[in-house]
């Protein structure tokens, strides 16, 4: 996957109201599919699949906690730092190679 793909990725995983706001409730604390579902007011299997699509883009982190007594799995999942400069200089990045290293000059 190259620079390009990479960022539409992120940038799909940003673009739906839902996943802004299950990125935002996981960048204040961990929180498992059911209580994200229940906060948020919506199915479980909805956020279950939002999920997916911002651990793929690596926007988010889980960690699986046993309860022994209860006997239960849980995956508690939590934001991963994302760097804005850091993406900015990706942008950047592609651009330069996109029209050559010099402004003005298109290869695409």
């Amino acid at each position: 996957m190259d620079d390009a793909e990479k960022l539409a990725e992120l940038f799909k995983a940003l673009s739906h109201p839902l996943r802004l706001k299950i990125l935002a409730l996981c960048s204040i604390g961990e929180h498992t599919s059911r209580e994200l579902a229940r906060i948020l007011g919506v199915s479980r299997p909805l956020v279950i699949a939002h999920l997916r699509v911002l651990l793929r883009a690596g926007l988010v982190t889980y960690r699986v906690v046993v309860d022994e007594e209860k006997m239960v799995v849980k995956k508690l999942y939590r934001a991963v730092d994302v760097d804005v400069c850091l993406t900015r200089r990706v942008l950047k990045s592609l651009a330069e190679r996109l029209i050559g290293g010099s402004p003005g000059r298109s290869t695409v």
